[in-house]
């Protein structure tokens, strides 16, 4: 008789894939565990992750961040309500969220729900977890996209693969620590450059351990690119063209010293370099291309990344479109499989705009971030040249955007 599999998540791992599974579905871009110490260092905190955080887009693309703490033991040893609820709210200043969710196994009395609310931090049982999950009939599309045990499973294998491998142990850390800290167009930046470095890995075909590592890996990267673009998107709105994209091309110009003070240094360096080049009788030629050496540029795919976001923010629902990438790749990519009908459904995946939204993405994302085509065909619905190869995800046949060429040439 064949010995009985054993769980590999603990009760507390289950609510956590509970809790972030609800929020995804009632309109968040959530995540469990963030690693804090990876960020702030053993040395400045005990606290080793946020068990959950979730971003949300309101009308007008603004950001709201919610943390979340779930805590499954009721013993006496357990962590009391109070408690959590005075740690949530100073973890809210600490990472800069505008909320706090504290779910626990015991009956939240009404006393405790008051003191949470007085400290922005709701505070529901598992009861009222439960009452969620049905409101919103997660049956029909649990376990889908980056959520659920399943997904929690295969994120944890991959951190044991990635463990021995530098570039990939590296990415894993950055992609749930380092990027969740960084300003949007830090994240922008540097997740692009991650995607480019990992794609140069990718070999089509090919299903060990370091290709399940490498889907999810990439999946993740796209996802977080996604998110922080709409966010970039938002500051869009209020803005002309001209202004937004001198805007973008400003800010991805900054490095750890902000571009403003970069170009006064630059214009104080160019006149000490003229005055010693002047000094040693130098050609006014050498002179002049000596100016500017210190100055900041942006990259050369700022004048894209602002053009494809003012073609977003047209869009009346694009606060959805990161959950909506979220769950695509990670099913198309990271699990290798169709998406669920129902999930896909209700998150309009087949809706036109969304399609162009995709499709404009991943034009993008080909033309400066290495995205393979064989990925890129994924992400917009295509039949990838590999789709025929066993364990590959089905996918439909979707016609191009008629004007992602004209706007990203490969």
């Amino acid at each position: 008789m064949p010995p009985a599999k054993t769980d590999p998540l603990t009760s507390g791992d289950h609510l956590e894939s509970r809790v972030g599974q609800v929020w995804f579905w009632e309109g968040y871009f959530a995540r469990v565990g963030i690693d804090l110490i990876g960020h702030y260092g053993p040395d400045l905190i005990q606290v080793t992750d946020l068990d959950l955080l979730a971003i949300g887009f309101g009308p007008g693309l603004e950001v709201h961040r919610t943390i979340g703490e779930s805590k499954s033991g009721v013993g006496k040893s357990a962590p009391k309500p109070l408690d959590r609820i005075v740690w949530l709210r100073g973890l809210q200043q600490l990472v800069n969220a505008h909320s706090a969710e504290l779910t626990v196994m015991s009956k939240a009395t009404p006393t405790i729900r008051e003191l949470g609310r007085q400290l922005r931090v709701n505070v529901e049982s598992a009861d009222d977890l439960t009452e969620r999950e049905t409101a919103l009939g997660i049956a029909d599309f649990a376990d889908a996209g980056a959520h659920g045990p399943d997904a929690m499973i295969l994120r944890r294998t991959v951190r044991s693969i990635a463990r021995d491998d530098p570039t990939l142990a590296t990415a894993f850390k950055f992609l749930t620590s380092t990027v969740w800290f960084l300003d949007p167009f830090a994240a922008i930046k540097q997740t692009l450059g991650l995607l480019e470095t990992l794609c140069q890995r990718w070999t089509p075909g090919v299903q060990d351990d370091e290709m399940l590592a490498m889907r999810w890996l990439i999946s993740e990267t796209l996802s977080i690119w996604v998110l922080n673009l709409v966010t970039i998107t938002g500051h869009a709105r209020p803005m002309d063209a001209a202004a937004f994209t001198g805007h973008v091309r400003e800010r991805l110009a900054d490095g750890i010293v902000p571009a403003q003070r970069m170009r006064q240094l630059s214009r104080d360096f160019d006149k000490f370099v003229g005055g010693v080049l002047a000094a040693a009788n130098a050609s006014p030629e050498l002179r002049i291309e000596a100016m500017g050496a210190f100055n900041p540029a942006p990259p050369e795919w700022a004048n894209s990344l602002a053009e494809l976001a003012l073609r977003l923010a047209r869009q009346p629902a694009l606060g959805d479109l990161p959950r909506q990438f979220d769950l695509l790749v990670h099913e198309r990519i990271a699990r290798w499989r169709i998406v669920p009908k129902a999930a896909a459904t209700t998150l309009r995946l087949d809706d036109h705009a969304v399609r162009n939204d995709l499709a404009l993405i991943a034009a993008f994302l080909r033309s400066f971030g290495s995205l393979p085509e064989g990925l890129s065909d994924l992400i917009v619905g295509g039949r990838t040249p590999d789709a025929r190869e066993a364990g590959s995800p089905g996918v439909t046949d979707s016609p191009p955007s008629p004007d992602e060429e004209a706007l990203f040439p490969e």
